[in-house]
């Protein structure tokens, strides 16, 4: 018999075949690919709670947009100009302090989607066993409760230093960041539960990126106005730390913790 007649055993029958999980443990798995995302996403958005929050932040929106829609430039004024909180706080008026907070109330929602939407996108199945029906209301209670806190730690940082007042003007500056980036995260965010194609990554991405800049606005402003206020940058330390990065970390901890990546 010829060589070229002889049977040559095919490689892929004579190596043995590894899954990922064999070859890097039994946590590992691939990136998921957008399609792929787009069904995790859905593992925890597609149910009634989420939906009719949907429908009701898209409402809540119009009404912002067409009620207040002239404050959106001052908001910005505030956010990228040199005029900081306690210059300002006593020359806005009422209507724009409605017009912020309105914007804040609905970023809490807009947020909320869009962490549950995240967790879903990488691989989460839940947060501590609780029902995914309600873990936008869940994440929405946490962050009104974290705003809550936030602000009652700015008073007392502030009475520590004798000047309330400034209080008011980190209160101003930071609904103002809140409001803006909410406006803007809230379309966005509903794109991003909504949408199951290919496009849930850019969406999610576009979030993600939005909430980095308004945290890096704030950080920056935030450490501007102690020094011009002549107030010690050690205690503009304790503040960041103790009314931003700690519960920021907290939440990103058990967002992480409950995903699979």
């Amino acid at each position: 018999m010829s060589i070229t007649e002889q049977h040559i055993t095919p490689l892929s029958d004579t190596l043995p075949v590894a899954s990922v999980g064999d070859l890097f443990g039994s946590q590992a798995r691939l990136v998921a690919q957008p399609e792929e995302a787009a069904e995790m996403l859905l593992s925890l958005t597609d149910n009634i709670v989420v939906w009719v929050m949907v429908v009701a932040l898209f409402a809540y929106y119009l009404f912002v947009m067409f009620a207040y829609g002239g404050h959106i430039g001052q908001m910005a004024k505030i956010a990228i100009g040199k005029n900081l909180g306690i210059r300002v706080a006593d020359e806005l008026s009422y209507l724009f302090m409605r017009a912020v907070r309105n914007s804040v109330a609905m970023g809490i929602i807009a947020w909320s989607l869009v962490a549950v939407g995240w967790m879903g996108a990488v691989g989460a199945a839940g947060v501590g066993g609780i029902d995914p029906l309600w873990l936008v209301p869940l994440f929405a209670l946490v962050l009104l409760a974290l705003g809550g806190a936030m602000r009652i730690v700015t008073i007392g940082i502030c009475t520590l230093t004798r000047r309330k007042e400034v209080s008011e003007g980190l209160g101003v500056l930071s609904e103002t960041l809140m409001g803006l980036a909410s406006i803007i995260v809230t379309p966005v965010a509903l794109l991003f539960v909504v949408n199951t194609g290919a496009s849930v990554e850019l969406f999610g991405t576009i979030a993600l990126l939005v909430a980095c800049v308004a945290l890096f606005v704030y950080i920056t402003k935030s450490l501007v106005f102690f020094i011009e206020q002549k107030i010690s940058i050690l205690l503009w330390f304790l503040y960041l730390c103790t009314v931003v990065l700690i519960p920021i970390g907290a939440v990103l901890t058990v967002m992480v913790r409950s995903s699979v990546i």
